[in-house]
């Protein structure tokens, strides 16, 4: 897994917050006083611009804007049809993102390191593969209720795909975050030889 310190066009709360060494609840103050712009996600999250982060470290006398690590995004897309409550608590998780219309991919600007993908989706199999081409090229995919994937479906061009017969869970999703957080720390601690 690659491992990159990049600046973003944008942050969220708990990562400026880390960045700049305060509170979250300091953070959502000073976006509400305009210190920060900010902008609103579909999902009620404050996302606060880099360059509105730069002008303050540069204001606060810092010569450069603190280095934060990229983590990379796990999607969830999933059937709108059958919505289990494990998705809502799941939805609320900084680093998932759940998708439940093709659109709604478009708006990814992040790393996604992996892809958990209801094989029930109607419009999966039908949409402009295109819409997801460049998401998914170095994504791990997870295909639930696989069972119900079709034999032609596109998915299976994917470089890594593991089918699961069981439905998403909190448990398959916390479990692969766990193990793509250790193996990042390992990647970033690594020596390197030369």
């Amino acid at each position: 897994m690659k491992s990159s310190n990049i600046h973003p066009a944008y942050f969220s709360t708990s990562q400026a917050a880390k960045m700049l060494g305060l509170s979250v609840g300091t953070i959502q103050r000073m976006v509400e006083n305009g210190v920060f712009k900010a902008f609103v996600t579909q999902g009620g999250h404050r996302r606060i611009l880099s360059s509105s982060i730069t002008q303050y470290c540069k204001q606060q006398g810092f010569q450069t804007l603190p280095v934060v690590s990229e983590s990379l995004l796990i999607c969830v897309l999933h059937d709108s049809q059958h919505v289990p409550p494990t998705l809502d608590k799941m939805a609320h998780w900084e680093q998932v993102k759940l998708i439940t219309h093709p659109l709604d991919l478009m708006g990814i600007h992040q790393t996604v390191g992996a892809f958990f993908i209801d094989a029930r989706i109607p419009w999966l199999h039908t949409a402009p593969m295109h819409l997801q081409d460049n998401l998914m090229q170095n994504a791990h995919i997870v295909v639930y209720n696989s069972a119900h994937l079709p034999s032609n479906s596109p998915l299976y061009l994917a470089k890594k795909i593991d089918l699961f017969e069981g439905d998403v869970s909190t448990d398959l999703v916390y479990g692969y975050l766990l193990g793509s957080t250790h193996a990042h720390h390992a990647d970033t601690h690594r020596p390197t030889h030369q």
